[in-house]
């Protein structure tokens, strides 16, 4: 079974319950401007390979969200 399968089959509930409207409104949410200039931040420096652990760890949690968030 494929994460894909998985996940369709784990969020399949909760998608039937979603009318449009609010699908649409989850796919249109944006990250506040201090958020995304954070993640930009954190970006670079990982690019750089001048991130500490902490921010690495901060790092990994935006990612992470963010693929979540993605699926």
């Amino acid at each position: 079974m494929s994460t894909a399968d998985f996940l369709d089959r784990y969020f399949e509930p909760v998608v039937a319950m979603l009318t449009p409207q609010a699908a649409r409104a989850i796919v249109d949410l944006k990250p506040d401007a201090a958020s995304a200039n954070r993640v930009a931040e954190l970006g670079r420096k990982s690019d750089e390979g001048t991130l500490t652990d902490e921010e690495r760890e901060e790092y990994r949690l935006y990612v992470d969200a963010g693929d979540l968030i993605a699926v």
